[in-house]
């Protein structure tokens, strides 16, 4: 429950917050989506289909047909990938997809788009 009341915010933070906001808003603009998406934050691993390797990143958006997620290592174009999804009350859901793009998203990240192909069962 959202709290009415209290301490008003430093100028200053609000200044800063509302300029990552709006560095946030640009980025987003920046995108070429076939689709709308939700903000979505979950943990998400990352099973690379021809390597044995697990990453670790966390999801920023989701729709229908894909996924952006941030990680600490770039990935290349057309990679496969198993993505597990961390679920809150079930089984984590298990998508085989496919990376679209991937760039800098500050220091050590990388925001990464993916395309769905079809659920692992």
């Amino acid at each position: 429950m959202l709290r009415t009341g209290g301490a008003p915010a430093n100028p200053e933070i609000q200044q800063a917050i509302e300029d990552l906001l709006r560095e946030d808003s640009k980025f987003d603009r920046t995108e070429y989506r076939s689709s709308h998406r939700d903000h979505l934050v979950r943990p998400v691993e990352l099973e690379l289909r021809d390597e044995d390797e697990t990453i670790v990143g966390f999801s920023r958006n989701i729709s229908t047909s894909g996924i952006g997620l941030i990680i600490q290592a770039p990935i290349n174009d057309r990679t496969v990938a198993v993505l597990k999804i961390t679920k809150l009350a079930e089984n984590d859901l298990e998508v085989l997809a496919e990376c679209r793009w991937c760039k800098p998203y500050g220091k050590n990240w990388f925001l990464t788009g993916w395309q769905f192909i079809k659920l692992k069962h």
